[in-house]
This record gives C-alpha cells, sequence and structure tokens, in this order.
C-alpha cells in the first residue's frame, strides 16, 4: 500500500469515528440565611470565702464584679436578656442558696447591673438591653452575699445556678 492509499484509508477510518458523547448535569446550591447570633459564654463569680461574723445583716456583703460577655455576633445591634432562676424564701429581689451539700443557712445571693449602683437583677428579669458593638458585647453585673435582718446564719457553701437568655434583634 502507497502513501496515498494510506493516508485515504486513514482520513476514511477518522470521518467514520464515532463522535464524542456530550452529557449534562444540574448543580444545585442550597444554603439558609439566619436571624444574627452571637454566643453568650458561661460565666461564672466565685465570691470569696467569708466568715458569717463578717456579713453585715440586711446588707449586701463581699460584692464582687462579674460580666456577660458575647463574642461573634453577626447581624445583630443588642441582645436583649431575661434572667431564671429560684428566688430566695421571702425575698423576690434575691436568689436562693442551691447548694446542693453543706449548704450555709441564712444567706442568699444577690446580683447587681452595672459597676454601680443598687439595680438587682432578680428572677423574671426580662426587656434588659445589651448594645452589640462590632462582633461583641458585654453585660456588667455585681454578685454578693446576702444575710437577710435577724437571719440565724451557719456556715457551709454557698450556690445558685441562674439561667440568663439572650434574644438577638
Amino acid at each position: 500500500m502507497n502513501l496515498i492509499n494510506r493516508l485515504t484509508l486513514s482520513t476514511v477510518l477518522l470521518a467514520a469515528a464515532p463522535l464524542a458523547l456530550a452529557d449534562s448535569a444540574t448543580l444545585t446550591i442550597t444554603g439558609r440565611v439566619l436571624p444574627g447570633t452571637c454566643t453568650l459564654a458561661d460565666a461564672q463569680i466565685s465570691l470569696d470565702d467569708v466568715k458569717a461574723s463578717d456579713l453585715t445583716p440586711g446588707q449586701d456583703s463581699q460584692i464582687k464584679a462579674g460580666a456577660l460577655e458575647f463574642t461573634g455576633c453577626v447581624g445583630v445591634s443588642k441582645a436583649v436578656l431575661s434572667f431564671a432562676g429560684t428566688a430566695a424564701d421571702g425575698d423576690a429581689e434575691r436568689w436562693k442558696n442551691t447548694a446542693a451539700t453543706d449548704a450555709a443557712d441564712g444567706v442568699s445571693i444577690s446580683l447587681l447591673s452595672g459597676t454601680t449602683g443598687n439595680t438587682y437583677l432578680k428572677d423574671g428579669d426580662t426587656g434588659i438591653d445589651v448594645p452589640v458593638t462590632g462582633a461583641t458585647a458585654r453585660y456588667d453585673l455585681r454578685a454578693a452575699y446576702y444575710a437577710p435582718t435577724g437571719a440565724s446564719l451557719s456556715a457551709g457553701e454557698v450556690s445558685t445556678e441562674i439561667v440568663v437568655t439572650a434574644d438577638y434583634e
């Protein structure tokens, strides 16, 4: 077979080859836009140990500062807080000592708003606004021991848990 016949045969074979097959697919992309939110970290205020005799009846004693910290805020201009827990017996302004073991008697816990003042945060409080700046926010508060006037005090553990709920706007 000469060169011309080979070229002719190659051309015929290439022309007879099947065309490449085409295929298509649909790409689906899904997502969801969520309302703005922040991350509210668990907080703890550890009151300093105190002698029962150092508690002043009818007054907050050994006040200690703390804060609720918000981070990672996106699409939020403020957080609106509410507080829930167990109120002290006969004192709706304070929180009951709910220590599980060896609980001190005659002592409750005060929770105050801000770094100064006497605005108590109590069970059922709602609508407390915390402005959000950028991606963070902070709500300062203070905790203290409280011994009612005439209370019979006994040594022991003091503890309470307060559920803080933040709704974001």
